[in-house]
């Protein structure tokens, strides 16, 4: 069970080098397809995020970000924006991706599962594989546990995942990182 004396083991190590990885590896992804994706009309991600305070507040349906969240993207009564972009989780990350940028949603739409559409390449279906690796590991695991062949399994598509946004992104070195992160 839980005993908290048990010692970690290596398949406790498994579930902390993925969680470790979807925060640092996908959380950098994220961030930069949030800024790098804004509407062109305005001049930061900033302003975007503005323009769309009823949408993700809640004044037309259910807010879709939470008081904390609120703090961290729109300015506060001075005017003064608190966070920034580093300082988003990746459910923050992916509600803004979602809502203010202008990535476009995978073929089978926001907040469904692209898992089964291995030729949907896009950068939104990959957004939606990492919601979704997030919520399977880090969400649900009943233990903090993964074997080794459950491990290399999620760690090759982890590796794709970023394939997928490296060849429309360019220029940047998640693979790299992603690579130290398996290592460590």
């Amino acid at each position: 069970g839980n005993d908290p004396d048990a010692p970690i083991t290596h398949e406790h190590m498994n579930h902390a080098r993925l969680c470790v990885a979807i925060q640092s590896v996908f959380g950098k992804a994220l961030r930069d397809i949030l800024v790098a994706n804004f509407p062109a009309q305005y001049q930061d991600i900033y302003q975007a995020i503005l323009s769309k305070q009823g949408i993700l507040t809640g004044k037309q349906r259910k807010p879709l970000l939470n008081q904390d969240q609120c703090k961290l993207v729109f300015p506060d009564p001075q005017g003064k924006t608190t966070g920034t972009v580093d300082q988003f989780d990746l459910s923050l990350l992916y509600t803004l991706i979602r809502n203010v940028s202008t990535v476009t949603a995978p073929i089978t739409g926001w907040g469904t599962d692209p898992l089964d559409q291995p030729r949907d390449c896009s950068i939104g279906a990959s957004v939606e594989r990492i919601r979704l690796y997030r919520n399977y590991i880090t969400g649900h695991s009943p233990d903090g546990k993964i074997d080794q062949n459950d491990f290399e399994d999620y760690w090759m598509k982890f590796e794709a995942v970023i394939h997928d946004i490296q060849s429309v992104v360019g220029g940047k070195v998640y693979s790299e990182e992603l690579g130290r992160q398996k290592r460590q």
